[in-house]
């Protein structure tokens, strides 16, 4: 167990939080074993895909079958115990589009086959369906010895930690779903026929903070208001951690405190806010139950309608892929709306139609070892061998199908994830020179023209082709785009990327605007071609055309 360990850790390169966080979700747990509830055995995702293309009606439309809920677990569905089959038939029974994955490890492989859950009502109980089994697919694991140290999640059993993170390399890695767009359900219980669900946050805080509102994302809101939709009961549980105790998981539980949050979310611009109200220690049912009572009594009477949100906020509102209920709260009367902010960058989802040059497989060529390949795909899978025999055939392959029966049965060159001095470099390097073979001259300012999407079309072929798919590929166009937009700006008078406000940005393309009345300013400037980017920075693309506040670099330093 403890190799597999090793290796999952080794394809995870998000950091420690989302283990850590393992650490208070099993803290919860147990709380509410001790209570009598059953907690699931088995793992819930959420996965919230988007429209192919950005049309308000198709929006209006997919609501609310634009979301996948993936269930994980290292047994087959008949296989489940009663509580754990109980529980999932009655989640699944209000839910749409539920997938359960049964993971097996083999060699140096993690194996997933799928099944579609359905339910059927026998005297009022939900049963299982599940379909009859299809492989889903493959994770190829590094090869040993690798012995990972565990003693920062002591608490954690090793197969809980293994399970975490096969979930995770699966939705990333083999689902290639964007980041943002899933989570998991922190901790499922049942309380005799009544699912459970409790959402479980750690934040480190001042003791002057330690009530202010908590942040989630769309993705985290939205689940839990589908899960509530679906007839389960739903609770938010903080630990709120002094300053100083994020080291080690342990010591930020025995140092902090549990607070409720209750789950009535007001709609911000692109993310949700929870109120956190009352102690809830420790963290068993009853307490969050009492504390969820406290806060919906506390909220004041209000003899009129509050004023309606603005358009804009409205309009978020709607594309924000949050479903409407009784869960979801229209507006805080106690804390008033939250002021406008600058919107949330544009996003790509589709290479398709007068996108499609974007995908590795549209027609481009590119010489390699004195062949030519029809596609970038082509030439990176004939990297990624050395069998002359099949690089020759490559060079007629023009689908994806062809090409990957191809790499799949032709022996890997032993130099292509990993060279003498241990660095997996090769194929990096392959990847990156194709791309940017691919997109030069015309191709190349087609790139540049996408600006200020951000590319999010995440397709996931097959492991041969990892380095040039999914979270990979997207990195390397919006590199080589950055790249390509840095060289047009240079050239063009008038645009963004010369204005004397424009600072280097944290995205590849894009400035960040100082402009000297802030956001106010830079909205004049530029109106909607101003997005938001991290940690809340006015991000504009280097070849926008500067408007009635650009002032040039050149003229500002003349005497």
């Amino acid at each position: 167990m403890s190799w597999l360990l090793g290796a999952l850790m080794s394809l995870h390169v998000g950091g420690h939080a989302p283990m850590d966080a393992l650490v208070s979700e099993m803290y919860v747990a147990r709380a509410l074993e001790a209570e009598g509830l059953h907690v699931a055995r088995f793992g819930l995702w959420a996965l919230r895909r988007h429209a192919r293309r950005e049309d308000p009606v198709e929006r209006l439309l997919r609501q609310p079958k634009d979301w996948t809920w993936l269930v994980f677990a290292p047994l087959r569905p008949q296989d489940l115990s009663a509580r754990d089959a109980e529980l999932l038939a009655r989640l699944a029974h209000g839910l749409h589009g539920v997938q359960f994955l049964y993971w097996s490890v083999a060699e140096s492989s993690v194996t997933f086959t799928a099944y579609s859950v359905r339910t059927t009502v026998v005297r009022g109980v939900p049963i299982l369906l599940p379909s009859s089994p299809r492989p889903e697919g493959t994770l190829s694991l590094p090869v040993g010895p690798l012995l990972p140290d565990l003693t920062r999640w002591a608490s954690v059993s090793e197969a809980r930690l293994t399970a975490a993170l096969i979930e995770g390399a699966y939705v990333e890695r083999v689902a290639g779903a964007e980041r943002g767009a899933f989570t998991n359900v922190d901790v499922l219980a049942l309380d005799g026929g009544t699912p459970v669900v409790v959402e479980v946050k750690r934040r480190v805080r001042s003791e002057a903070h330690a009530g202010d509102a908590l942040t989630m994302t769309v993705t985290q809101a939205g689940t839990l208001a589908h899960l509530a939709a679906a007839g389960a009961e739903v609770h938010v549980a903080v630990l709120i951690s002094p300053t100083g105790s994020a080291r080690h998981p342990d010591e930020a539980i025995r140092r902090g405190r549990w607070q409720a949050g209750a789950p009535l979310i007001r709609p911000g611009w692109g993310e949700m806010h929870v109120d956190l109200w009352g102690a809830a220690e420790p963290v068993p049912l009853a307490t969050l139950r009492r504390a969820r009572e406290v806060a919906r009594a506390s909220a004041p009477v209000q003899a009129t309608p509050p004023t309606p949100p603005p358009a804009s906020d409205r309009r978020a509102q709607r594309s924000s892929g949050t479903p409407a209920g009784p869960f979801v709260e229209k507006g805080s009367p106690a804390r008033g709306f939250l002021p406008a902010r600058l919107p949330e960058p544009r996003r790509l989802t589709s290479f398709s139609f007068e996108y499609a040059f974007l995908r590795p497989w549209t027609p481009a060529p590119i010489r390699l070892g004195g062949r030519l390949y029809p596609t970038p795909a082509a030439a990176f899978l004939a990297a990624r061998t050395l069998n002359a025999e099949v690089r020759d055939a490559l060079t007629g392959a023009l689908t994806p199908g062809p090409a990957l029966q191809l790499a799949r049965h032709a022996p890997v060159r032993p130099d292509w994830t990993m060279r003498r001095d241990g660095d997996p470099v090769l194929r990096e390097e392959v990847a990156t020179a194709v791309v940017r073979a691919a997109f030069r001259a015309e191709r190349g300012e087609q790139l540049v023209a996408t600006l200020p999407f951000l590319l999010a079309d995440l397709e996931v072929w097959g492991p041969a082709l990892d380095g040039l798919q999914g979270a990979a590929y997207l990195h390397l166009l919006h590199a080589r785009r950055g790249e390509l937009a840095a060289q047009q700006a240079t050239g063009t008078a008038g645009c963004c990327g010369l204005c004397t406000w424009a600072r280097p940005g944290p995205w590849p393309g894009f400035a960040r605007c100082e402009h000297q009345d802030g956001e106010a300013g830079t909205l004049a400037c530029v109106g909607k071609k101003v997005c938001r980017g991290p940690g809340g920075a006015a991000l504009v693309a280097l070849t926008t055309r500067g408007g009635s506040g650009f002032r040039s670099k050149q003229t500002t330093h003349r005497p």
